[in-house]
């Protein structure tokens, strides 16, 4: 049987800081499916450079010079449709456009799955699907409602004019909403925000690569280890209660600078706000800082640690990175600050992944009880629910947007039938 093909119209693709469309393509094949996929270039970004070979052909959009002055303010302003992940030129949209009609023409294309932040490709994927008779579906990886609550947490007001552009982003976004054959988006709480509106919606998170996030079995590790990967966002109000807990645990002889290291993977910008901060505190022995490394290398230093660092820094956004996926796939202890009662503190109380820390005392509590259990066997362990935890993997996701295509395309075929009798 010919294998189905979804053409993927999207803001970004690997190898740009947006893996949720490369690792659908990885898995396509398994089901019966490929991708094309058409994307803005991502200039400088090759995070996952090893996920862009997966979609069987890739067009990438130059991005224009674009000066940002007045006159491309306005055109923001009042065409919404420019508005992405990164504002896009006329000229950029306009051979986005061309660039997709000349795919669809070219190639056998039973379905288009338009997946990105702003409102930026939706319309071209509508006009697309609707011109060639083509289901499509849209995919929201984020939203611009889950900002509502960083700007309420750094107490940032919004000009009339800005909280104009917003809305009137989020009804031009809405608007084309209404007319995609289905919409996916990456959590419960996304999905809460889509039917706020009348949109009904499908929850598909996003997930661990379980071919590469392979938990180790349980070995002696040489000291105790608790990991942060990623970047730290410019508030240190989660950070600085894991140093004052480090700090209390050490001064009353809890725990040895000699054998314990809280190790921080992550950007430059990142690296600077934790020396800044150690040196309030009296850890900065304990503290280690490394550049980002590539995403390959991560599940290494997941199996070589204790307690994974989960740093929440706003209240339930419905934001759920990669990294705590993987970090449930590694099946080491999550130490989650600020446990939040929203879908991250759901996911860990069900799949016993850890702890989502309230109070310092539990932040204390937890890598003591870790670190006494290190110094006895060695290692760690996560007693993880791993039947719940193969929901989140992106093998299950590709199911699940699989699933979907062919629901629509079994509708599609149904509608026809009758109209034909």
């Amino acid at each position: 049987m010919a294998m189905k093909t979804v053409l993927i119209i999207t803001d970004k693709f690997p190898p740009g800081f947006a893996p949720r469309m490369g690792y659908l393509s990885k898995h396509l094949g398994e089901h019966g499916w490929k991708s094309i996929a058409i994307s803005l270039e991502s200039s400088n970004e090759n995070h996952f450079d090893f996920l862009s070979g997966y979609a069987k052909k890739k067009v990438y959009i130059p991005r224009e010079k674009i000066k940002i002055s007045i006159a491309h303010k306005m055109r923001l302003f009042f065409f919404p449709d420019l508005r992405g992940a990164a504002s896009v030129g006329w000229r950029t949209y306009k051979k986005m456009e061309d660039s997709v009609k000349e795919l669809v023409e070219k190639e056998q294309i039973d379905m288009i799955l338009c997946s990105t932040f702003g409102v930026f490709p939706l319309h071209i994927a509508y006009k697309t699907a609707k011109k060639y008779k083509i289901p499509w579906v849209a995919d929201l990886r984020d939203m611009r409602e889950q900002l509502r609550y960083v700007y309420e947490q750094k107490s940032i007001k919004l000009s009339f004019l800005k909280k104009l552009y917003f809305k009137s982003g989020i009804q031009r976004r809405n608007s084309i909403l209404k007319k995609a054959d289905a919409i996916t988006s990456v959590s419960k709480k996304h999905i809460e925000f889509i039917k706020s509106y009348g949109l009904k919606a499908h929850c598909i998170y996003n997930g661990a690569d379980t071919d590469i996030f392979i938990p180790s079995k349980h070995h002696k590790l040489d000291k105790f280890r608790i990991v942060y990967t990623g970047t730290l966002s410019s508030t240190t109000k989660n950070v600085a209660p894991l140093f004052s807990a480090i700090q209390q645990l050490y001064m009353n002889k809890g725990i040895d600078f000699n054998n314990c290291r809280v190790q921080f993977y992550t950007s430059i910008d990142s690296q600077k706000i934790v020396n800044k901060l150690k040196e309030t505190f009296c850890i900065s022995d304990f503290i280690d800082c490394f550049d980002y490394v590539p995403a390959t290398e991560i599940p290494k230093i997941l199996n070589e640690s204790s307690i994974l660092l989960l740093l929440l820094s706003y209240k339930d956004t419905g934001i759920m990175t990669t990294k705590f996926f993987e970090y449930l796939a590694a099946e080491r202890p999550i130490l989650c600050i600020w446990g939040e009662e929203g879908a991250v503190e759901d996911i860990i109380n069900n799949s016993d992944a850890g702890i989502a820390a309230k109070t310092e005392d539990d932040i204390k509590i937890f890598i003591k009880m870790k670190y006494d259990e290190w110094l006895k066997t060695g290692y760690t362990k996560s007693d993880i629910n791993r039947e719940y935890i193969k929901n989140f993997s992106r093998r299950y996701n590709a199911k699940q947007f699989v699933e979907l295509f062919d629901n629509i395309l079994n509708l599609k075929r149904s509608h026809e039938t009758q109209e034909k009798a």
